[in-house]
């Protein structure tokens, strides 16, 4: 039997970057979403420039509204910010930014910050990079347990970054830093990227997989539901058989929603309920 609820889906800010914060937020409690991911998109939260102050007030606007934010998502890849850059100077204002974020987090009243490994110089040896990224992560996670946050560990595509794309990949890296703040985020498009099934990370990572995104494409592109070519129906599948009981973020990021993004989750959302319904046939 299907234990997927519609309450594990979340929703996210990505494709409403052309919209205020106010207009997100009403619109997640137009569409009936009670729990949300918030991504480091500029005019809704731009983690360098908050003061303690806007954080707070932040916090305010997404309590008043009945919502929960169930993970903070500082960019770190359209930024500058890179934990595993060969450069001091870069890695340190990369490891500064994402303290900052952590106490972000923790003054939202959040338990989850989205992290992802960095990347190394492709003309210099992956374990010397590799070495410096484990080195950041374990700082942090010694920071967030401090806070009472856990970060969760997101791979990447192979263009984003050298160190973290596959499944192995996140298990060696949680092995690495070996730490309890450290656990698992997935994303069913970086997954089928690299050629993987979910099975394989659920097989692999078992109980530190904490977050999951999900989200549809051709296999990147990170669309609305139903307009890419990933088995996501199967992915519900798989997701309920495994016994997962935690957030599915809706991660559409694509361009082509900016205008109307409000419709785009519309559209997902009735989908999830839709295979919901099927598959609990």
């Amino acid at each position: 039997m299907l234990k997927l609820k519609m309450e594990q889906l979340a929703g996210m800010n990505c494709h409403y970057v052309r919209h205020s914060l106010d207009y997100f937020l009403d619109s997640m409690c137009k569409l009936g979403i009670k729990n949300i991911e918030l991504y480091d998109a500029g005019q809704h939260y731009f983690a360098e420039f908050f003061t303690a102050a806007m954080v707070k007030d932040l916090r305010k606007k997404i309590e008043d509204r009945g919502l929960k934010l169930i993970c903070v998502t500082p960019d770190q890849v359209l930024y500058p910010y890179n934990i595993a850059a060969s450069e001091d100077y870069l890695r340190k204002i990369s490891i500064e930014h994402h303290v900052r974020t952590l106490y972000h987090t923790a003054l939202l009243d959040c338990k989850l910050m989205l992290l992802t490994p960095g990347f190394g110089n492709l003309n210099e040896s992956r374990e010397e990079a590799w070495k410096r990224s484990a080195e950041a992560i374990h700082f942090l996670a010694e920071r967030a347990d401090s806070l009472g946050v856990s970060i969760g560990l997101e791979h990447l595509t192979p263009i984003s970054s050298n160190l973290i794309n596959t499944a192995a990949d996140i298990r060696r890296m949680l092995d690495t830093v070996a730490h309890p703040a450290v656990k698992a985020l997935v994303d069913v498009v970086q997954v089928c990227t690299v050629g993987e099934t979910l099975d394989e990370y659920f097989r692999i990572l078992g109980k530190d997989l904490v977050h999951i995104h999900l989200v549809d494409g051709t296999p990147g592109g990170h669309l609305a539901f139903g307009d890419g070519e990933l088995p996501m129906k199967e992915f519900m599948r798989t997701i309920s058989r495994n016994n997962y009981t935690g957030f599915l973020s809706m991660e559409i990021a694509h361009r082509q929603y900016f205008m109307e993004p409000e419709k785009a989750d519309e559209k997902s959302i009735a989908l999830f309920q839709k295979w919901i319904n099927e598959l609990d046939e």
